[in-house]
């Protein structure tokens, strides 16, 4: 997705003009401020020397820049994109080569110019002079190098002997198992006084960004570079295209190659174990699926076979086992329960908007949903229930699609539908519903697996026995969080936490992390998530209550969750159906 037009104008500007024109509007704040008139005779000697090593990096960067905008530009209109957002964020992507290190460098550069001319420093004014001259020659250099460098790169990785390829191992894990992501370089070219930079942010649920960097030596070798994710949590995590890129020695600039180097994390929910605390007493004929019903003893025939570890205990034939000396269970040759047939639908519908979007900081809630999804189609499945799974699909770049799996496939199957549900705005419950039953033929019965904090439809469900597994979004939110400023300080005493943040550096030296620029957008990324939970926090409060209180008054049972940690889910009964809560 390309960023605004009006962004990617800003960024050109700044990275244009201002390497450009920033010494001068220096210079001339310096001549306005401070008395020049011992330099004032050499003033136009400088203003040459300042155009002979300003302007020709600057035309060289141009001139760099249009070749590769060009080249992009033929690339992208192939692929159908062809616009003016294209056009500039391929132009502010290539102009925009100087790394924060060579914006500091510059900035530092100036500020001792300034310096030097108000305390009339002439060995601080020498330095500055020199450092700056230093930047502008190595900015000269890598707009000069980023030409040839593209298209050796690109014709180096067009060889079968060289190449970047992007492996997790392993590729599909559990939800909380380590995972591992590995580059492999084979013979990659990198110029002599650059490093090859391998750069990509992932998706905020790992909590990890992968960055590595590699010298001149991949060229004759190959190279593994490895890293492992902070957190697995469930879902489907496209990672990539990585940010392949060329720094030189002093870290001024930075010029970007390529973008590629994709892989898919797989990280399936697990199994927890579920129990049904109190579930509501029924007399129907036809209670909720999840009710067992009390049953009196018939006259079916029965056969017997010697006691196994998981038999029912109490079909022990006692006066059988004593004579033959082993333990024998009744069987009935009849199923004592019949086979039903049991859509379970899993409701991770929010209203297009503010709430969809703030269901991002909250994947925790749908990760508990999904868990005991999974753990009620094992359950019904084990009774001879014919168990079909139904969740909302999609992901970034695809639409949301309905997407069903029957109960006697591969369990494996129903954590891959798990990994991949997500939050969307397009199915609710009756539509996925629908689509479920859509050529089945029988109605059966239908739960739902639901955390909602608004009306649940009603129409597509007024024929169906019908069973809600709720799940309080105040609860599923977690304990309240303490305020941000708190929150982003950490434990401990404030005075302390707040020098050691401001003073110590949270990074390795040099990182980028210590930047800060970067500790400030950081902190503004969480203070988003802090305050999209909020919103979620007060609207749940206000309407869960509610919605509670509707699912209740109508005719179909409802479960309330409990989700445990690590321990298993319980389902507590608080409706049986007949409209009136325990």
């Amino acid at each position: 997705m390309s960023p605004h037009p009006l962004r990617s104008l800003a960024g050109i500007g700044l990275q244009g003009c201002g390497i450009v024109f920033l010494p001068f509007v220096v210079a001339i704040a310096c001549a306005v401020l401070f008395d020049v008139s011992e330099v004032a005779d050499t003033g136009g000697a400088l203003t040459a020397v300042a155009l002979i090593f300003i302007l020709p990096p600057m035309a060289m960067q141009l001139f760099s820049v249009v070749i590769k905008v060009g080249r992009e530009r033929r690339m992208l209109h192939e692929l159908g994109r062809h616009g003016l957002s294209e056009l500039l964020a391929s132009v502010h992507r290539h102009l925009r080569i100087l790394t924060p290190r060579g914006w500091g460098a510059l900035i530092t550069g100036l500020w001792f110019v300034a310096l030097a001319l108000g305390a009339k420093w002439a060995s601080l004014g020498m330095l500055a002079v020199l450092s700056l001259l230093l930047f502008y020659t190595v900015l000269g250099l890598s707009s000069v190098a980023s030409i040839f460098m593209v298209r050796s790169f690109a014709r180096g990785l067009g060889r079968e002997d060289s190449n970047i390829q992007r492996e997790l191992s392993p590729a599909v894990v559990l939800a909380g198992e380590p995972a591992e992501e590995r580059f492999l370089l084979t013979r990659v070219g990198v110029p002599p006084g650059f490093t090859l930079i391998i750069r990509d942010a992932n998706l905020p649920p790992l909590r990890t960004e992968s960055r590595y960097a590699v010298g001149a030596g991949a060229r004759r070798t190959q190279v593994t570079l490895s890293g492992r994710f902070r957190a697995t949590p469930r879902g489907l995590h496209h990672l990539g295209p990585a940010e392949i890129s060329f720094q030189d020695a002093l870290g001024f600039t930075r010029i970007s190659v390529a973008s590629l180097a994709t892989a898919t994390l797989k990280v399936l929910p697990r199994f927890r174990p579920l129990f049904i605390i109190e579930p509501p007493r029924s007399r129907l004929q036809a209670p909720d699926v999840l009710t067992v019903p009390h049953r009196q003893p018939t006259e079916d025939p029965f056969r017997f076979k010697e006691y196994h570890a998981g038999d029912d205990t109490r079909r022990i034939h006692w006066r059988l086992s004593i004579r033959t000396g082993r333990l024998q269970v009744r069987e009935p040759e009849t199923r004592e329960i019949s086979t039903r047939q049991v859509v379970l639908v899993l409701d991770s519908f929010l209203p297009p908007g503010r709430l969809l979007d703030d269901a991002i900081g909250v994947a925790q809630v749908l990760d508990h949903l999904v868990e005991t999804w999974l753990s009620l189609a094992r359950e019904l499945h084990g009774r001879g229930d014919r168990v079909v799974l139904v969740a909302a699909v999609g992901g970034v770049g695809s639409s949301i699609v309905a997407e069903a799996v029957e109960g006697g496939a591969d369990p494996r199957r129903w954590q891959d539908l798990g990994a991949r549900a997500c939050w969307q705005g397009a199915m609710d419950v009756d539509t996925l519903m629908a689509t479920a039953l859509s050529g089945r033929g029988e109605a059966g019965h239908g739960v739902a697996v639901s955390s909602r904090f608004f009306d649940p439809p009603t129409k597509a469900l007024a024929e169906l026995s019908f069973t809600w597994v709720y799940l309080p979004p105040v609860h599923a939110l977690g304990p309240e969080e303490p305020p941000f400023w708190r929150q982003w300080l950490g434990a401990g005493h404030t005075g302390a936490r707040l020098l050691a943040r401001l003073v110590l550096l949270p990074g390795p030296v040099g990182s980028d992390e210590n930047r800060t620029l970067v500790q400030l957008s950081q902190a503004a990324h969480e203070y988003r998530l802090y305050q999209a939970r909020r919103r979620l926090r007060l609207i749940a409060r206000q309407r869960g209550d509610r919605t509670l209180t509707a699912l209740l008054g109508r005719e179909e049972a409802v479960y309330r969750l409990e989700p445990g940690v690590g321990t298993g889910h319980r389902l507590v009964g608080l409706s049986a159906g007949s409209g009136a809560p325990r």
